[in-house]
């Protein structure tokens, strides 16, 4: 298909392989709707739970299809896929930590599973960052998510007492998804993703600003402080990164002074409680303190090894977590601390490898000037980094997480290979023009100019 075809074909057009990838994502991958058993029960309409096949069973059953048809995708091109796993191989070795850890947790069976559904979300993510071409893999990304917006907006609109959580401390919105924090995290996502449409004009002016606009909707219905400053700050430094680093001169001294002053001022905003009055919070992080203490009095108990990825669920740490807290928290609201809390030290090192790696490659990105090409994965990475700190990300029971984690690392992983390709296209281009560079004066003219 030529260029301009190409670019005249709806990126609502989708292949029977692309309609396969858009349906993965929109329910197993970011969770709209599912495990259904799950988001049905604990609800006015909880009786509809009984109809549903209970979760060990679709959950193990779908996500055994899907990393079926994940393997076969790969084994569509063996060669090249080795190469993208090798890659990418610092989060199979965290994987193969996370499985490790199941051995000594409370529950082996179901914290191996949990594991494994890390691995088809990570497999999921570096296929399509490896085989997908990068725009479109973009463009698929901004449609599940639209399409999980909508339907969170359907399901306010036209069942309200199954999509609002009551029991929250506030009351929030939850959508089609299982809580209101998720809520807010995939309409942060959603906004980030249409950042970047918009920048590399991926859709129509209009499509683009209608998905950002949903995303902002539901942002708001779902009342989640930290998703609101997640793109607060994120769309304020992707326009800094893009509008003004990547056109200076010496754009990493300029980064790194400016990460010095945001640091600065970061610090003292915080310490002053500030910005916990902005969004209408208390000092206290509405009850995470509290859940931080007994977090922290746990990794005392097994400071090295951990308890297993998905501790949160035992039933003896539930009870643990009432008789300390008096409410059932649902994990450390730290990813950091429930690092160290599920996987244990080895399990927190290699989180700050990855998170680390991601970071070094960011400021590679910057100094070969390829910002704007990487925006999103920088938006998604920094996104997980803000909301580590009041929520937990990747591990249990945000398992969803590990797929746009993975999807920024795959992303900075491909990036010299792509920029390697790039320069070559350029020499090989050069060179070409060099050699017809003497043609540029035809022959009859030399001839003519020789006889006169």
């Amino acid at each position: 298909m030529s260029a301009v075809r190409q670019k005249d074909v709806s990126p609502f057009r989708l292949s029977l392989r692309e309609l396969a990838l858009v349906i993965i994502i929109t329910f197993p991958v970011i969770g709209t709707l599912f495990p259904l058993d799950s988001y049905l029960s604990g609800t006015a309409l909880g009786s509809l739970a009984a109809l549903v096949p209970k979760t060990p069973l679709n959950t193990t059953l779908i996500l055994i299809l899907i990393l079926g048809y994940v393997f076969y995708l790969f084994s569509r091109n063996l060669g090249k896929s080795v190469y993208a796993l090798r890659r990418n191989w610092l989060l199979f070795v965290f994987l193969l930590w996370c499985f490790i850890t199941s051995r000594w947790a409370a529950d082996p069976g179901g914290s191996f599973n949990r594991t494994g559904r890390m691995l088809v979300f990570t497999l999921y993510a570096v296929y399509l960052i490896e085989f997908v071409p990068y725009r479109r893999a973009l463009q698929l990304l901004a449609i599940c998510l639209a399409v999980s917006s909508f339907l969170s907006l359907i399901m306010i609109a036209a069942l309200p007492s199954l999509s609002y959580s009551a029991a929250d401390l506030r009351g929030a919105w939850r959508g089609a998804m299982m809580h209101k924090n998720v809520l807010g995290g995939t309409a942060a996502t959603t906004f980030l993703v249409a950042l970047a449409a918009w920048r590399m004009r991926l859709f129509k002016p209009y499509q683009t600003f209608g998905i950002g606009v949903l995303a902002v909707f539901l942002l708001m219905l779902a009342n989640s402080a930290t998703a609101l400053v997640t793109i607060v700050v994120l769309t304020a430094l992707l326009g800094y990164l893009i509008f003004v680093v990547n056109r200076v001169a010496h754009p990493l001294v300029l980064l790194f002074a400016t990460g010095v002053i945001a640091a600065a001022i970061g610090s003292i905003i915080i310490s002053s409680g500030i910005i916990f009055v902005l969004l209408g919070r208390d000092a206290n992080l509405t009850g995470r303190a509290e859940v931080w203490e007994f977090v922290w009095m746990m990794i005392q108990e097994r400071p090295f090894w951990g308890y297993g990825n998905g501790i949160w669920t035992a039933d003896y740490f539930k009870d643990l977590v009432m008789h300390y807290l008096h409410w059932p928290a649902p994990h450390a609201h730290n990813a950091w601390l429930d690092f160290r809390l599920q996987l244990g030290m080895p399990g927190l090192v290699l989180a700050i490898a990855i998170w680390s790696t991601i970071g070094l490659r960011i400021i590679y990105a910057i100094a070969i000037r390829r910002v704007p090409e990487m925006s999103l994965a920088i938006a998604i990475f920094l996104s997980q980094s803000i909301r580590s700190y009041s929520e937990t990300v990747v591990v249990d029971p945000a398992l969803n997480e590990m797929f746009w984690l993975a999807f920024a690392y795959a992303a900075f992983a491909a990036l010299p290979v792509r920029e390697r390709l790039r320069r070559r296209q350029q020499q090989k281009a050069s060179r070409v023009q060099w050699r017809r560079s003497p043609a540029l004066i035809p022959n009859k003219a030399m001839a003519g100019s020789r006889s006169a």
